[in-house]
């Protein structure tokens, strides 16, 4: 699967793209272009890859991605409705010299923090929203001030958390073709066993040149990546239901409890029992 890179479909009439996506073709896959994107989940949930890092996404979450930053919003069911609103722009998009004026500063740092992906959360997050969906019905200099208070909002805001390692960035077309198949082949067999073996000639690599690759792009080793996957699915597992901790075990794909137990805590920092209460409360 090739790759898509994004291109901004812009008009005389403006300098950015602000628009809402309902698809059931939702999530494009892992991929990277020269805007940045700011994307509020509007409908949805599933796994957020962004450089190298994996997390559960659900409805109400906002991130801005930098300039070329690898990313990915892959939905749990592939059938359902993934809706977004998404704001693309350029970093020269008020022209080249503008970012550089003192008053840009705070925007200009909040540029650099995206640069490794920034997840809002709080009062900010909240506000930005509701810029966001003000934003879609404006034209012209109103649309662009909206912009500007947009990111003034979320360059002032302290409540945020970094995804990526800032390293990960600028792949090529066969880097994201590459990890786009790995990652994809994770999310359908993580139930499963998987060997590195058949990874790797997925990846047309040798076993060791392609652990060396997983890790250079990714900064983490290929058997923690996949246990990320199986423990979040977990995670979601005991919270969604009363099934028993052991069935959750063997349905995340691992083999036995003791492993089970021991990635776990050390993904999630508490045992599996532990996780199972407090989500119940």
């Amino acid at each position: 699967m090739k790759p898509q890179i994004q291109k901004l479909p812009l008009s005389e009439q403006s300098s950015f793209v602000a628009d809402r996506f309902m698809t059931p073709q939702f999530e494009t896959p892992w991929h990277y272009h020269a805007e940045y994107e700011l994307v509020l989940i509007l409908k949805s949930h599933g796994k957020r890859f962004v450089g190298n890092h994996v997390s559960d996404y659900r409805e109400g979450e906002l991130d801005l991605l930098g300039p070329n930053l690898p990313h990915w919003y892959r939905k749990d069911e592939d059938q359902a409705i993934g809706g977004s609103l998404v704001i693309h722009f350029r970093e020269e998009f008020l022209g080249k010299s503008f970012v550089g004026i003192p008053e840009m500063q705070k925007i200009r740092l909040l540029f650099e923090r995206s640069r490794m992906g920034i997840h809002f959360r709080g009062e900010a997050r909240q506000e930005a929203t509701q810029q966001m969906q003000a934003m879609l019905p404006l034209q012209g200099m109103d649309r662009l001030l909206c912009l500007l208070s947009l990111l003034t909002t979320l360059a002032e805001s302290t409540d945020y958390a970094l995804l990526s390692s800032p390293e990960l960035s600028g792949q090529n077309h066969r880097d994201s073709d590459r990890l786009n198949a790995v990652f994809e082949y994770v999310m359908n067999h993580f139930r499963e066993e998987i060997r590195v073996e058949e990874v790797a000639d997925l990846a047309m690599m040798s076993y060791s040149g392609f652990c060396r690759y997983f890790k250079n792009r990714t900064k983490k080793n290929f058997s923690h990546f996949v246990n990320e996957i199986r423990i979040g699915y977990a995670c979601k597992r005991l919270m969604e239901s009363d099934v028993s901790v052991s069935q959750v075990c063997y349905e995340s794909g691992f083999n036995n409890m003791a492993n089970f137990g021991k990635q776990f805590k050390k993904i999630v920092q508490c045992t599996p029992y532990q996780f199972g209460r407090k989500s119940k409360l």
